[in-house]
């Protein structure tokens, strides 16, 4: 076992001058608001103190939901879904990669491309991401209500750090961010005056997928628009994980095709660019733990 202490990976200040193998998932009910929350999921009530949030078990399959802000929704839950977040209010969250260093190491630390964020008008840049999707995947150690720790104890996996992963709700994070970049007050000296309102949108992922104008490689993506299709419909969980296993097989096949197509007549950037969205937009569905019904 190995100790490794925290490294904050940098955080640049930029200022705006204007689950695994179940049928079911666990999921947390957040309420970052002030005031208490309300919202039904398959008729039941759940009421959420301020500041607090409530664990629910969904089982893979179609689920219905009423909220202030999603409004009367329809979802469904998928197999193998991670859980995470469910985010009622639409507020944003901001997912933070803190690197952990091999104790008595020398390391660089982190040394690739800073995210950029905005929070109510300000710019953050760091290692990090923002989302404020109504359900939100877990890809975390640490949930809202715990501490980002100083130090972690792992196997020993070779290399020089460790990366984990911790969910903040958006005023947690500017707390914390003005803290361990000794900012003190660096949120509200940056905040505009008068900042356009937010609009939070529900996501609803588009029926069909990105096109593709080469034929050769609109052939080949023929069965995955069909995959595609059935799975953003597949209510039962027997379906859903069918859909599952063949997705990666037509997957793996077309990426296999597409880089021998790619090798006799050398595609034109605009083909690659849409293979990759094309690719992204499937990435985005079989990556989602719940999808909100088109």
């Amino acid at each position: 076992m190995n100790s490794v202490k925290k490294r904050l990976i940098p955080l640049l200040l930029v200022a705006l001058l204007a689950g695994c193998g179940d049928r079911s998932a666990s999921y947390s009910i957040d309420n970052p608001t002030d005031k208490p929350l309300s919202l039904t999921i398959d008729g039941k009530a759940y009421e959420v103190p301020a500041n607090d949030a409530e664990s629910v078990s969904l089982s893979a399959g179609e689920h219905t939901m009423k909220g202030d802000v999603v409004g009367d929704i329809r979802f469904i839950s998928y197999y193998r879904g991670r859980g995470g977040i469910i985010n009622p209010t639409l507020g944003d969250y901001v997912i933070y990669r803190q690197s952990f260093e091999k104790v008595n190491t020398k390391s660089p630390g982190y040394q690739g491309k800073l995210d950029t964020i905005v929070l109510d008008g300000v710019t953050f840049e760091g290692t990090m991401k923002q989302s404020d999707a109504l359900f939100i995947d877990k890809d975390w150690t640490y949930g809202v209500d715990e501490e980002l720790p100083d130090s972690v104890t792992e196997h020993d996996n070779g290399l020089n750090n460790t990366v984990h992963n911790k969910v903040f709700r958006a005023k947690d994070f500017i707390a914390f961010f003005e803290k361990n970049a000794d900012a003190k007050g660096y949120f509200e000296a940056n905040r505009p005056k008068n900042p356009s309102p937010v609009v939070h949108k529900l996501t609803v992922l588009s029926p069909t997928l990105p096109p593709i104008d080469d034929p050769a490689l609109e052939k080949l993506a023929e069965p995955l628009r069909e995959n595609y299709a059935k799975y953003l419909k597949a209510k039962d969980p027997s379906d859903q994980e069918a859909l599952q296993k063949e997705n990666f097989t037509l997957s793996m096949a077309f990426s296999k095709e597409a880089m021998a197509i790619n090798d006799k007549t050398r595609l034109s950037p605009e083909s690659s660019s849409q293979i990759d969205a094309f690719q992204r937009a499937i990435g985005e569905a079989y990556g989602s733990t719940a999808l909100v019904e088109p």
